[in-house]
């Protein structure tokens, strides 16, 4: 489960380094770095079994944590001004959205009321008075 985990981290990152890298042209040292990672991953999967195979992976984990802190840091840095971007889009999108479906809305709940209402009244002329 740790190990699913972690690689789908570090694939999204190698996803979001290669977006970014698109305008910055610098990915594909870093995506050679991710490539020979999981190789190395698959290759020392492969030679070990049982409770070795846990230790070895939380080393090689270790390891690999030390040497990639650095280019997620990187990474996160690269990533903060796009996400900012992707906020200042979508916040005109849902005024606009907020503006289109607030008189909906409104108009909704008079409905709403009126219906309620209407029940009201004859609920009231079934029962008898009390």
């Amino acid at each position: 489960m740790k190990f699913s985990l972690i690689a789908i981290l570090v694939v999204s990152l190698a996803i979001g380094s290669e977006s970014v890298s698109l305008v910055k042209r610098d990915a594909p040292a870093e995506l050679e770095k991710f490539a020979k990672y999981f190789q190395d991953l698959v290759d020392n999967l492969k030679n070990v079994e049982g409770p070795e195979l846990v230790n070895k992976a939380n080393a090689y984990f270790e390891q690999s944590r030390a040497q990639f802190q650095p280019m997620v840091e990187k990474l996160h840095e690269q990533l903060k001004p796009l996400s900012s971007n992707i906020e200042d889009h979508i916040k005109p999108l849902a005024a606009s959205v907020q503006a289109q479906v607030a008189p909906l809305a409104r108009m909704f709940q008079t409905h709403v009321e009126d219906v309620l209402k209407f029940v009201a009244d004859k609920s009231k002329a079934i029962l008898p008075p009390q």
